[in-house]
């Protein structure tokens, strides 16, 4: 038997087991009483061993699928496509806490906000957030960026594909005045109007979303940026010796298992800048945070663009938005 036909095998029967995980339980079970029925009637003893030895085994077998279906982090819903983003989100947030551990690793209120320090920092530093800006993030999850960006901007909107996200999300920023959240409706901005904000980024995002789909945010980012707009989005770099230690760890973990939807796919520098680029942007610049590497450009100013006042609130946005 061919190598190939026996990795296609062992990958067929674990995405089967994965999907069927009580399977040898209950087969472990019914030998097990079949063995049992056997020797309460008095049959011949060699019987009664014959039907424990696949009891036994498949007892062996089961408890080894439970180590190692409990070794992963979160389910692996293999019935899921990876283009299924609500979907995908919706069963890792369930709950508050399981929505915490999705997002960041995290099953507590005060190490969810500890962990969003160092990307406020980028984000500080990189994207400059002004008391004047009108920001919006993408891909908003429970607004773990959001609770601690919101108080130094005009207004932060949070769009998220994910309705149980963004429930979270109400929970956590209800105190925050100045919040709007935004249930995309598939991978596009198209229910925002045209130059509604001052400031777009994404982060933690882009390694969950295919390779096209990527470019469309990108490429809907230009069209709600104000002239002059400023863009921040980031990825695992690959090319680092950090994001390479973590694909080569997804690489081997997932060799025998189906890949969740949800596993990350990280980026090279080149990658992540031709979308920019080819966006439109200007000043398009790569930052290299390991494992991280982050893109900032700024939206062209046009010379017959004159910009007035904002009003108090952005009325288009709200159109589309609630808290």
């Amino acid at each position: 038997m061919s190598r190939e036909l026996l990795t296609a095998m062992r990958r067929r029967s674990g995405q089967y087991i994965t999907q069927h995980r009580w399977l040898p339980g209950q087969v472990a079970i019914t030998w097990l009483s079949i063995a049992l029925g056997l020797f309460l009637a008095g049959q011949n003893k060699w019987w009664v061993v014959a039907a424990s030895i696949p009891a036994f085994l498949t007892a062996f077998i089961w408890g080894y699928i439970q180590r190692a279906l409990r070794s992963e982090k979160f389910p692996p819903l293999t019935h899921l496509q990876r283009r299924q983003y609500s979907e995908t989100w919706n069963a890792l947030s369930g709950s508050l806490s399981e929505s915490y551990a999705a997002v960041a690793g995290q099953h507590d209120e005060s190490s969810l906000r500890y962990s969003s320090i160092a990307t406020i920092n980028n984000l500080t530093e990189l994207l400059a957030i002004s008391p004047e800006d009108d920001v919006l993030e993408i891909g908003c999850g429970i607004g773990r960026i959001g609770r601690e960006l919101a108080p130094h901007c005009r207004s932060w909107t949070g769009a998220d594909i994910s309705p149980n996200m963004l429930a979270h999300a109400r929970t956590r920023l209800q105190d925050l005045k100045n919040v709007n959240l935004a249930l995309l409706q598939d991978v596009s901005l198209s229910d925002f109007p045209g130059e509604a904000f001052d400031a777009v980024y994404m982060t933690n995002m882009l390694m969950h979303l295919d390779e096209m789909d990527r470019w469309k945010y990108v490429s809907e980012a230009s069209r709600v940026l104000r002239p002059g707009g400023r863009l921040f989005f980031d990825n695992v770099d690959i090319e680092s010796d950090q994001g390479w230690r973590m694909f080569a760890n997804d690489a081997q973990r997932y060799s025998v298992w189906q890949r969740p939807p949800y596993m990350p796919r990280y980026s090279t520098s080149a990658e992540l800048m031709a979308y920019a680029n080819r966006a439109g942007f200007e000043n398009v610049c790569v930052h290299h945070r390991p494992p991280l590497a982050i893109v900032t450009a700024r939206k062209a100013v046009s010379a017959k663009t004159v910009r007035t006042e904002k009003s108090a609130a952005p009325a288009s946005i709200k159109s589309v938005v609630g808290t």
